[in-house]
């Protein structure tokens, strides 16, 4: 496939060649542990690597009647809504370490597909600029925490693309199985505010998710159980210092979360028809998401500190 943007171009090298690179270093260190466990920059590379894959692993111990109760294997519960057990399920039936470069492959083949597909939503340098930088620092983190925000990601892009051809019932199909993670409910309400969504279409974002939920409906405690674990806050310091008010940030704006931040932020800025206005808006993004990322390798460095 010819890839018609220089942009898609550079993005998929870039993140072929952070997935060699983090790979490689997983590989290198498990089979090396013992000689490198001294050396500094490997066990700051991999102290809480793959971090997020093995707990939603472990998470999936306890079957999916019991998913939201207390979990032998770690301290944390789930706060997915309830079908993304059966979405990984497959990879908890393989052996842990096979689901593992598989995941990190299907991230790859995402983020390929994706930089290929964003070209059809828009061609403007602006937005097509704006929206790989963000994915590059997103994938990196995602990648490193072995996160699911590239499905995010890949599903609301091309829940997008299908509504935009019209195909509104595939397209809210698609975005319904995008809210595993809660907060994505949003997404809908967003393109009300831009108006790329008019109100009388939203039942085609609303209908299928009301029926991937009916199990929350014959099992209400199902339901109180999930949202009891959203407001649950396993580190319950009252620590104000400098570190603990920074590790509270990362977890609530993690750098991961731009994977799909990028799109919904291109999307917005999209509509704007005002140029100076996009402009301004644009840049003060650029400097939000430039500063805290900077913080982030700041505390790295100065706290031998890797979340």
């Amino acid at each position: 496939m010819k890839i018609r943007s220089a942009f898609s171009r550079r993005y998929i090298i870039f993140v072929i060649i952070i997935t060699l690179f983090l790979v490689g270093s997983r590989i290198v260190f498990y089979y090396f542990q013992d000689e490198l466990s001294g050396f500094f920059f490997m066990e700051l590379l991999m102290k809480n690597r793959d971090l997020n894959f093995k707990t939603n692993y472990d998470l999936m111990y306890n079957g999916v009647f019991q998913y939201y109760e207390e979990n032998p294997l770690l301290d944390e519960k789930a706060i997915y809504l309830y079908f993304w057990y059966f979405i990984f399920y497959p990879f908890y039936i393989l052996p842990y370490e096979i689901s593992l470069y598989l995941w990190d492959f299907l991230r790859l083949t995402s983020a390929i597909y994706v930089s290929l597909k964003i070209v059809k939503i828009t061609s403007d340098n602006r937005e097509l600029r704006f929206f790989f930088l963000f994915s590059a620092i997103g994938y990196f983190t995602d990648m490193y925490l072995n996160n699911t925000n590239w499905l995010i990601q890949l599903l609301l892009i091309e829940s997008f693309y299908q509504f935009q051809r019209e195909k509104k019932m595939l397209s809210g199909i698609i975005f319904s199985f995008a809210v595993f993670k809660v907060t994505l409910i949003l997404f809908p309400l967003i393109l009300i505010i831009i108006k790329k969504l008019k109100v009388k279409n939203l039942a085609y974002f609303i209908t299928p998710l009301i029926l991937i939920c009916i199990p929350y409906f014959i099992f209400p405690e199902y339901f109180i159980s999930m949202v009891s674990n959203w407001f649950e806050v396993s580190d319950t310091s009252t620590d104000l210092s400098l570190i603990n008010i920074f590790l509270k940030l990362w977890r609530l704006i993690q750098p991961a979360h731009l994977l799909y931040v990028s799109f919904i932020t291109l999307i917005i800025l999209l509509n704007i028809s005002n140029e100076k206005i996009k402009d301004r808006i644009a840049l003060i993004i650029y400097i939000f998401v430039s500063i805290f990322w900077i913080l982030i390798w700041v505390f790295i460095l100065e706290f031998a500190l890797f979340i």
